[in-house]
């Protein structure tokens, strides 16, 4: 087996050497430094927790990706399903909370993607000694960036260009506009991303992507939480006995599969006293699968655009102050 030591000190070139394509070389900032991609890459390595789907919506089969959670096959979710098989792509799956750079050694890449992964100088250092590195796009912290600049430096590292990108983003920003144009209620409403955990709530803060999903349906983020979350994981906390706080004008649950949360929640008085609870203001993203949960924390061009087809419908309904408005999944 190769060692990352040795192929790193011998500054070996580890994958086939590629044929020059139009729009290369490239160089891309990021938050680290520069990237400078040769040629196009032939085997591309997803590092990061969901990577996989921009590269599947950029027609693009990588040779490995790595899970995040959830059992399915090549770690791919049922909205990216399809664009994976559309490619052809069986890729290898890494498992684990610590990324082995052995592993990456022997998929012998030759474009390694981590936009959504928390890295630090080293590693990335590191990664970049096997090769080039699609990194966290520069002036965002970590899981902060939004899915059109990791769409966008992705293109441009694999095919020399954003017109791919440019086009998905298009065509998904206009489909925002559509909900806004088809549900006007929404405008200056308050709502915000909450789940329940060992006891405690957390939400997502404004520069989380699914609270920006949120915002781009026209709906407003409490400014009451503005700049209250933690630097290192983009979440703001909540104790029960301040519930009251959550008291908006709509609240999406993500609910993993098995989850009773829904069942504690509303099982607490003060949740019980709250507008949430009298006028069926709660979203609870309980589809028995985790599907939605999964696509609201996923934020991908192909997670976004499936959301797009079936959250705003639950949260119109929410938002009719009506408790007797079915609000489900």
């Amino acid at each position: 087996m190769k060692t990352v030591a040795g192929a790193l000190a011998l500054g070996l070139t580890l994958a086939a050497a590629p044929v020059l394509a139009a729009g290369f070389p490239v160089s891309l900032d990021n938050s680290f430094g520069t990237t400078t991609v040769a040629a196009q890459p032939k085997r591309v390595v997803s590092i990061g927790y969901v990577e996989q789907d921009f590269l599947y919506a950029l027609g693009i089969a990588p040779v490995a990706v790595r899970n995040w959670w959830g059992d399915h096959p090549y770690a791919t979710w049922p909205w990216a399903e399809a664009a994976r098989q559309a490619v052809g792509a069986e890729p290898a799956v890494f498992n684990g909370d610590e990324l082995n750079l052995e592993w990456v050694l022997d998929q012998n890449p030759d474009l390694i993607v981590g936009t959504f992964i928390e890295m630090d100088q080293a590693q990335y250092d590191a990664l970049s000694r096997i090769a080039p590195v699609v990194a966290l796009p520069k002036g965002y912290p970590t899981w902060g960036a939004p899915w059109q600049d990791e769409l966008r430096a992705i293109d441009l590292a694999t095919s020399g260009s954003t017109e791919k990108s440019d086009r998905i983003v298009a065509d998904i920003e206009a489909r925002f506009a559509r909900v806004k144009a088809d549900y006007p209620q929404f405008a200056g409403r308050t709502a915000t991303n909450v789940y329940y955990d060992d006891g405690v709530f957390h939400l997502y803060d404004e520069e989380d992507s699914a609270s920006r999903f949120l915002v781009s349906l026209g709906l407003s983020f409490p400014p009451e939480f503005r700049g209250q979350g933690d630097e290192e994981s983009n979440r703001i906390t909540v104790s029960p006995e301040n519930l009251r706080t959550l008291d908006l004008d709509a609240v999406v649950w993500p609910i993993d599969a098995g989850s009773d949360t829904q069942k504690l929640v509303e099982a607490m008085p003060l949740y019980r006293n709250l507008r949430l609870a009298r006028e069926g203001r709660s979203v609870w993203l309980d589809d028995g699968q985790g599907t939605m949960s999964g696509a609201l924390s996923f934020q991908t061009p192909l997670s976004i655009a499936w959301l797009l087809d079936k959250l705003p419908p639950m949260l119109a309904a929410a938002l009719d102050g009506d408790p007797a408005t079915k609000v489900a999944p």
